[in-house]
């Protein structure tokens, strides 16, 4: 476990105090910004949801229940379970944003744009894995400005494409044996 720690906070002050400058301070702060990203998240929902037609609708609906189980039980149950502070409640790193009062495992920024993407990406397939290059981000802002450990990144990645692609797999499962029935 310390080998991983030390990797850990290794990367966090690459990320948090080399990898740095401040036209990245900017666009970082703008990345990592909550209602930037659920703006963002919003108009590709509604741009899949009216250019996908039907397969759109149903790719944003899954994207939608993704999030709205990751947040809640990331919240409530995963956090509490790893209990591991965030950088800057331990006064380490350059902070740029607020701290937050919450916990730091997973990072649920990254969770819910992992999610949401891997959602759409599941109905869609190659033509939008590009969304997952504003996920990458979103994450890496996070790092950045000093609220997450890398690891944390990377366990709400995992976590939030978990359960965008669950969703995805259930309301395929449902809509395609709707669509068989109507033909049926």
């Amino acid at each position: 476990m310390t080998f991983l720690t030390d990797i850990d906070q290794r990367l966090f002050f690459l990320i948090n105090g080399r990898w740095i400058s401040p036209a990245l301070d900017r666009f970082m702060v703008l990345a990592t910004n909550q209602e930037t990203g659920i703006l963002i998240i919003l108009a590709i929902l509604v741009a899949f949801s009216v250019l996908g037609r039907r397969k759109g609708r149903i790719a944003s609906l899954s994207a939608v229940l993704a999030y709205a189980f990751i947040d809640p039980v990331g919240h409530y149950i995963i956090k509490p379970l790893f209990a591991r502070p965030r950088p800057c409640h331990l006064e380490i790193g350059r902070l740029l944003v607020d701290c937050g009062s919450g916990l730091a495992m997973p990072s649920l920024h990254s969770a819910a744009s992992w999610g949401v993407f891997t959602a759409i990406v599941a109905f869609f397939g190659a033509p939008a894995l590009p969304l997952f290059i504003l996920a990458i981000i979103v994450g890496y802002s996070r790092v950045y400005v000093g609220v997450h450990w890398p690891f944390d990144v990377i366990v709400g990645a995992v976590y939030g494409a978990g359960i965008g692609l669950l969703a995805a797999t259930i309301l395929k499962k449902f809509f395609m044996k709707e669509k068989n029935a109507q033909k049926a």
